[in-house]
């Protein structure tokens, strides 16, 4: 797909439906852009470099 392509299908649509597009929205994005998509998330965190919803823990503050 090209990006006059990817524009005109993401700009043609109406609000409400953001959350449960994203992931194909970005996925279309790095075909058009390219560079590769995101990895399938694993239980291992460590290794979830690039992903989809990426688990970040909350760094505690030392006083």
């Amino acid at each position: 797909m090209g990006i006059d392509s990817f524009i005109k299908r993401w700009s043609d649509l109406e609000g409400g439906a953001e959350r449960a597009n994203y992931a194909l929205f970005l996925t279309e994005l790095c075909d058009v852009i390219g560079v590769p998509r995101p990895e399938p998330a694993s239980a291992n965190t460590e290794r979830n470099d690039y992903v989809f919803e990426r688990f970040v823990q909350e760094a505690k503050q030392s006083r």
